[in-house]
């Protein structure tokens, strides 16, 4: 539903889900907030965008569409944010192409590939928090799966407090992989080359950390992709700047076009 308030917010007109739709629910708004076309039911509107974050087989989205009254069907069109693939004629509007293998911010603790990752510890520890006593800590993502390894910068000794903590909070990985007394944390340089080292000996495909400038600089010592939470993107080996402010402009320049698209045909959502 995220997309597409954010659709609705920038045309100025109502959203709601399938199912208030279908049954003809009343539509609710805010009190500071005028719509460019007062309607107050759904049934009211001539034209109506659906909006699917992602598609893949397209099966949900068909099912939906199918599950719809034929009169109401006639009235609506398809939107996806990502798709697998880049041309397709079960969905009107792709936003972006995006192929497997594929993983979104918003939930990629709760997929597969967190079984497949070097996890930094310490960025998913609530940035309050690094201070406290190990007692104290909590996290601010509490993975679905099995993480592959957990790299940490705390020293082995405190590895039983550790080991507690992550059983605590129901965190379960196969391997943790702590500093000893010759790894110097403190200095960038060779915090990131305890770290590049670790993620480059162990079977992880991608590793997932908070720092900008470490995420950074292991994607281009370990060659391999990281994921950085701060960022929220994917720093993949031998992507430059200029390519990605490139791809940001075009993405920019495609919303602007869908969105001048959108005004113009009435949608009413």
């Amino acid at each position: 539903m995220v997309p597409a308030y954010m659709i609705a917010l920038a045309l100025n007109v109502n959203c709601t889900d399938i199912s208030s739709w279908v049954n003809n629910y009343p539509l609710k708004k805010g009190m500071t907030r005028g719509l460019k076309n007062e309607i107050t039911s759904p049934w009211e509107a001539k034209k109506v965008l659906i909006v699917d974050d992602s598609i893949m087989s397209g099966n949900s989205l068909k099912s939906e569409i199918e599950a719809l009254p034929e009169w109401l069907s006639a009235r609506a069109s398809t939107l996806a944010v990502y798709s697998s693939k880049p041309f397709r004629k079960d969905v009107d509007i792709i936003l972006e192409f995006l192929p497997h293998p594929r993983a979104f911010e918003w939930n990629i603790f709760h997929h597969k590939v967190i079984s497949r990752s070097c996890v930094s510890l310490e960025g998913m520890i609530r940035r309050g928090d690094l201070n406290s006593n190990k007692a104290d800590l909590s996290f601010r993502y509490i993975p679905s799966g099995v993480i592959d390894t957990i790299v940490s910068c705390q020293n082995e000794s405190s590895r039983h407090e550790v080991e507690s903590l992550l059983a605590n909070s129901g965190i379960s990985y196969r391997d943790l992989i702590m500093a000893d007394s010759e790894t110097n944390v403190k200095a960038l340089e060779s915090l990131v080359k305890f770290k590049v080292e670790k993620f480059k000996a162990s079977t992880a495909e991608m590793f997932i950390e908070d720092d900008s400038d470490q995420a950074r600089l292991i994607c281009r010592e370990a060659k391999k992709p990281v994921f950085c939470l701060n960022d929220n993107c994917i720093y993949n080996p031998g992507d430059e700047l200029g390519t990605r402010f490139i791809k940001n402009k075009v993405k920019y320049l495609v919303w602007k076009v869908v969105n001048s698209k959108l005004r113009k045909q009435g949608f009413f959502l």
